[in-house]
């Protein structure tokens, strides 16, 4: 044990001395902490967004009511001359379709801003409207698109694609270099083997340099205020610190093969650096070409047909579904008007629900073929160590696509009791018109003010939880044991080679 500890305290010594491994680590720290910077700004401003859609809420809900606190009291005002039904909220059809403005958003982990992930294709927050969920599946790709094309820098991406690179170059001399000074030949001779140098000197250069690392980061993470000062947020910075380790581990691994197996520093360099190729974007890409080809996704035009096929199919058939709507809901048949005649603001949100039973089985294909996708991937991911890392990160920051997954899950469920608080309210409305008709709007007929009815959006647990690390990234381990074998085995070789 002491010899290893003197051989480790040795190597970091001589490493220590040389010029470039300082300029190596303080350039990479330098590019870590830019990198949380970056992370942390976008994380200020996407809450900053949410915080303004919902300070857009309330107060488009308090102008909504200090208007119809107005209107009521008088109605014949001169100020209210010129006012249209279908552009006021003192109007239930008005607020219904238009003036109605409510968001739902999406809670943020306390370590949102170690990874920004898919955060900047996947909204944190979304328009809700009564009629349909239209305006939450086209709310993606908030960026412009020659910033989607270039991608974000963020720690994730420093830690997943430019650390390993530091940690190769730092291990890239260990036994190469006693190679070519022939130094270790007496060194075996004195006892020391070829694999206790490897692991010790390799594992100790790796280590130092990941624990500076994660010191850095974390300790500017806590004090810069990119992770809050409470239990969650060093709850979040111990998962984080864990994946670097073993995403380090992984490529130290790997670092250990390539001096094993190379005979000088430049084949290790060159070989090492075809492995990055390899694993950070070979690999990963394979992936998702094979994922595409293995579980193809229909094409968006069907959809786009499907829909308008849908649209023409409900609009022909308005007076029998109406019919079927009021004998489902007989309090709410009108007495005097017949089913078809029915006003196209009164039967619109039940239109609004024909279309999406028509699409139903399209909209099912198109879940089942991106579940489909995103399952297959998943598995595939498995032999993609760059993968994994890339996935834990973005999971442990609540930016995965999975989370934003849930999210959608939830916002549909609320507008669906949105739309049903609204048919309620427009259909009693029109049944007090019916039976008074108002030359205006009036309370009794179409007026409304009980804005503090309507249902709002309120995340659930389930997404305020803090995420912890994914059980997949313990699979980084078992890559790195898988490199460890593999450079013992090279060693074997060596040693089989030099007794011939």
């Amino acid at each position: 044990m002491m010899s290893i500890l003197a051989l480790a305290r040795f190597d970091l010594r001589a490493l220590l001395r040389e010029r470039g491994t300082l300029l190596l680590i303080a350039a990479a720290l330098l590019l870590a902490l830019y990198g949380l910077f970056e992370g942390a700004r976008f994380q200020r401003h996407a809450q900053a967004a949410q915080q303004a859609a919902l300070t857009q809420e309330a107060g488009a809900r308090a102008a909504a009511k200090e208007l119809a606190a107005h209107y009521f009291a008088d109605p014949n005002d001169p100020a209210f001359a010129g006012m249209r039904y279908f552009r006021t909220p003192v109007d239930i059809r008005g607020y219904a379709f238009r003036e109605h403005v409510g968001f739902a958003a999406l809670p943020a982990l306390p370590g949102a801003a170690l990874a920004i992930g898919q955060a900047d294709i996947q909204p944190g927050y979304v328009r809700v409207r009564a009629e349909s969920m239209e305006s939450v599946r086209t709310a993606t790709e908030i960026e412009h698109p020659a910033r989607l094309a270039t991608g974000r820098y963020d720690l994730m991406f420093f830690v997943v694609y430019l650390w390993p690179l530091v940690l190769l170059t730092l291990s890239a001399s260990v036994l190469t270099q006693d190679r070519e000074s022939l130094r270790l030949r007496s060194l075996v001779l004195q006892g020391v083997g070829s694999g206790r140098i490897l692991f010790t000197q390799a594992g100790a250069r790796n280590l130092l340099a990941t624990a500076l690392l994660v010191a850095t980061v974390a300790g500017a993470a806590l004090l810069g205020g990119a992770v809050p000062r409470d239990g969650a947020g060093l709850a979040a910075l111990g998962s984080w610190s864990a994946i670097v380790l073993l995403y380090s581990a992984f490529w130290t691994a790997v670092g250990a093969t390539v001096c094993a197996a190379c005979a000088n520093r430049m084949s290790a360099t060159f070989a090492g650096f075809g492995l990055w190729l390899l694993f950070a974007i070979v690999l990963p890409a394979a992936l998702d070409a094979g994922a595409r080809i293995g579980a193809p996704v229909p094409p968006r035009e069907r959809y786009v047909q499907a829909t308008r096929d849908a649209l023409d199919q409900v609009n022909a058939n308005t007076a029998s579904s109406m019919a079927r709507f009021y004998d489902s809901h007989p309090e709410w048949k009108p007495q005097r008007t017949a089913p078809g005649d029915v006003s196209s603001n009164v039967s619109r949100l039940h239109r609004a629900e024909e279309v999406e039973r028509t699409m139903a089985g399209v909209e099912r294909e198109f879940a089942a073929a991106r579940d489909a996708r995103s399952a297959l991937f998943a598995r595939l991911s498995l032999v993609s160590p760059v993968t994994l890392a890339n996935g834990a990160f973005s999971w442990l920051a609540g930016n995965d696509g999975a989370r934003h997954a849930r999210f959608v899950a939830e916002v549909a469920r609320h507008q669906h009791a949105l739309r049903d608080w609204f048919q309620g309210a427009i259909q009693r409305a029109a049944l007090g018109d019916e039976r008074s008709p108002c030359p205006r709007t009036c309370l009794g007929g179409y007026g409304f003010r009980d804005f503090d009815a309507v249902p709002r959006f309120t995340p659930s647990e389930g997404l305020r939880q803090p995420a912890a690390m994914p059980p997949r990234a313990w699979l980084l381990a078992a890559w790195a044991a898988c490199f460890i074998a593999l450079a013992l085995f090279a060693l074997r070789r060596e040693r089989r080679r030099q007794r011939g």
